[in-house]
Protein backbone atom coordinates (compact mmCIF):
# COMPACT_ATOMS: atom_id res chain seq x y z
CA UNK A 1 0.00 0.00 0.00
CA UNK A 2 3.07 2.23 1.11
CA UNK A 3 4.33 1.85 -2.62
CA UNK A 4 1.22 2.49 -4.33
CA UNK A 5 0.78 5.63 -2.02
CA UNK A 6 3.95 6.50 -2.93
CA UNK A 7 3.56 6.56 -6.55
CA UNK A 8 0.34 8.55 -6.59
CA UNK A 9 1.06 11.37 -4.70
CA UNK A 10 3.77 11.51 -7.30
CA UNK A 11 1.58 11.05 -10.27
CA UNK A 12 -0.79 14.01 -8.74
CA UNK A 13 1.73 16.18 -8.35
CA UNK A 14 2.87 15.77 -11.90
CA UNK A 15 6.68 15.11 -10.42
CA UNK A 16 8.53 11.53 -11.17
CA UNK A 17 8.64 9.62 -8.48
CA UNK A 18 12.20 8.47 -7.15
CA UNK A 19 14.00 6.63 -4.48
CA UNK A 20 15.72 9.26 -2.33
CA UNK A 21 16.39 7.04 0.74
CA UNK A 22 17.60 2.84 0.41
CA UNK A 23 16.40 1.00 3.63
CA UNK A 24 18.97 -1.18 5.05
CA UNK A 25 18.92 -4.40 4.69
CA UNK A 26 18.22 -6.03 8.14
CA UNK A 27 16.73 -2.88 9.36
CA UNK A 28 13.41 -3.20 11.78
CA UNK A 29 10.31 -0.99 12.86
CA UNK A 30 11.62 1.45 14.82
CA UNK A 31 8.39 2.85 16.61
CA UNK A 32 7.94 -0.38 18.59
CA UNK A 33 11.39 0.21 20.39
CA UNK A 34 11.28 0.28 23.82
CA UNK A 35 12.82 3.38 24.39
CA UNK A 36 13.24 6.49 22.43
CA UNK A 37 17.13 6.11 22.64
CA UNK A 38 16.91 2.68 21.03
CA UNK A 39 13.96 4.30 18.54
CA UNK A 40 16.59 7.34 17.92
CA UNK A 41 19.50 5.07 17.07
CA UNK A 42 17.22 2.37 15.09
CA UNK A 43 16.09 5.57 12.29
CA UNK A 44 20.09 6.61 12.04
CA UNK A 45 20.76 3.14 11.61
CA UNK A 46 17.52 1.86 8.92
CA UNK A 47 17.80 4.30 6.25
CA UNK A 48 21.04 5.65 3.75
CA UNK A 49 20.40 8.64 1.72
CA UNK A 50 21.15 9.10 -2.21
CA UNK A 51 22.74 12.40 -2.57
CA UNK A 52 22.05 12.36 -6.48
CA UNK A 53 18.49 12.47 -6.18
CA UNK A 54 17.75 14.54 -3.21
CA UNK A 55 20.63 17.42 -3.16
CA UNK A 56 19.29 20.65 -4.63
CA UNK A 57 15.65 19.05 -4.62
CA UNK A 58 12.17 19.62 -3.15
CA UNK A 59 11.42 16.49 -1.92
CA UNK A 60 8.30 15.04 -1.06
CA UNK A 61 8.29 11.76 1.13
CA UNK A 62 5.65 9.79 1.85
CA UNK A 63 5.11 7.18 4.48
CA UNK A 64 2.45 5.20 5.86
CA UNK A 65 2.54 7.22 9.33
CA UNK A 66 3.41 9.19 12.27
CA UNK A 67 3.80 7.55 15.81
CA UNK A 68 5.87 9.55 17.95
CA UNK A 69 7.52 11.47 15.31
CA UNK A 70 11.06 9.94 16.18
CA UNK A 71 11.33 8.03 12.38
CA UNK A 72 9.78 11.43 10.74
CA UNK A 73 11.76 13.70 12.66
CA UNK A 74 15.31 12.27 12.16
CA UNK A 75 14.38 11.37 8.45
CA UNK A 76 13.42 15.54 7.90
CA UNK A 77 16.89 16.48 8.96
CA UNK A 78 18.83 13.28 7.43
CA UNK A 79 17.19 14.84 3.75
CA UNK A 80 18.21 18.20 4.71
CA UNK A 81 21.89 17.30 5.47
CA UNK A 82 22.17 15.65 2.33
CA UNK A 83 21.78 18.71 0.67
CA UNK A 84 17.03 18.68 -0.57
CA UNK A 85 15.83 22.31 -0.23
CA UNK A 86 12.74 21.56 0.74
CA UNK A 87 11.57 18.21 2.51
CA UNK A 88 7.68 17.89 2.31
CA UNK A 89 5.76 15.08 4.48
CA UNK A 90 2.75 13.31 3.30
CA UNK A 91 1.11 10.90 5.18
CA UNK A 92 -1.03 8.17 4.23
CA UNK A 93 -3.27 7.62 7.03
CA UNK A 94 -4.77 10.32 9.62
CA UNK A 95 -2.98 10.94 12.79
CA UNK A 96 -2.42 8.36 15.37
CA UNK A 97 -4.01 10.17 18.47
CA UNK A 98 -4.95 7.32 21.02
CA UNK A 99 -3.33 4.32 22.48
CA UNK A 100 -3.98 0.92 20.68
CA UNK A 101 -5.48 -1.73 22.66
CA UNK A 102 -5.08 -4.20 20.10
CA UNK A 103 -1.98 -5.13 19.65
CA UNK A 104 0.74 -2.36 18.91
CA UNK A 105 3.22 -0.82 21.67
CA UNK A 106 1.57 2.20 22.37
CA UNK A 107 0.65 2.12 26.19
CA UNK A 108 -0.34 5.83 26.14
CA UNK A 109 -1.77 8.60 24.12
CA UNK A 110 0.81 11.05 25.31
CA UNK A 111 3.31 8.93 23.67
CA UNK A 112 1.89 9.85 20.16
CA UNK A 113 2.97 13.23 18.74
CA UNK A 114 -0.60 14.19 17.33
CA UNK A 115 -2.02 14.00 20.73
CA UNK A 116 -3.62 17.38 21.21
CA UNK A 117 -1.80 19.12 18.81
CA UNK A 118 -2.81 20.71 15.18
CA UNK A 119 -1.33 20.01 12.08
CA UNK A 120 0.82 22.66 11.93
CA UNK A 121 2.09 22.26 16.15
CA UNK A 122 3.11 18.68 14.72
CA UNK A 123 5.02 20.11 11.06
CA UNK A 124 6.89 22.68 13.25
CA UNK A 125 7.89 19.64 15.90
CA UNK A 126 9.46 17.36 12.96
CA UNK A 127 10.79 20.60 10.83
CA UNK A 128 9.48 19.89 7.83
CA UNK A 129 8.14 22.34 4.91
CA UNK A 130 4.33 21.15 5.17
CA UNK A 131 2.64 18.49 6.29
CA UNK A 132 -0.17 16.57 5.34
CA UNK A 133 -2.37 13.50 6.67
CA UNK A 134 -4.88 11.57 4.51
CA UNK A 135 -8.14 12.17 5.86
CA UNK A 136 -10.32 9.40 7.59
CA UNK A 137 -13.40 9.59 5.16
CA UNK A 138 -10.80 8.81 2.82
CA UNK A 139 -9.03 6.37 4.71
CA UNK A 140 -12.45 4.62 5.17
CA UNK A 141 -13.19 4.99 1.61
CA UNK A 142 -10.29 2.97 0.97
CA UNK A 143 -10.54 0.23 3.14
CA UNK A 144 -13.78 -0.18 3.98
CA UNK A 145 -16.03 -0.29 7.51
CA UNK A 146 -14.33 -3.72 8.66
CA UNK A 147 -11.11 -2.29 10.18
CA UNK A 148 -10.44 -1.18 13.94
CA UNK A 149 -9.69 2.47 13.80
CA UNK A 150 -9.29 3.57 17.43
CA UNK A 151 -5.84 4.82 17.72
CA UNK A 152 -6.97 7.64 14.85
CA UNK A 153 -10.60 8.20 16.13
CA UNK A 154 -10.96 7.28 19.53
CA UNK A 155 -13.74 4.67 18.71
CA UNK A 156 -13.15 1.23 19.83
CA UNK A 157 -15.31 -1.56 18.41
CA UNK A 158 -14.93 -2.87 22.07
CA UNK A 159 -14.00 -0.31 25.06
CA UNK A 160 -10.73 -0.71 26.17
CA UNK A 161 -10.16 -1.98 29.84
CA UNK A 162 -9.20 0.25 32.28
CA UNK A 163 -6.36 -2.40 33.29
Amino acid sequence: MLLTARILVASKAGVPYEIGLRRRANSSRTFIKPTQKSRDSGVKHKHAPIKAVLEGKRVVVVDDSIVRGTNASKLVRMIRETGAVEVHLRIACPPAISACYYGVDIQSSEELIATGKTVEEIRQLIGCDSLAFLSMENLKNSLGNGFCYGCLTKDYPIPPCDE
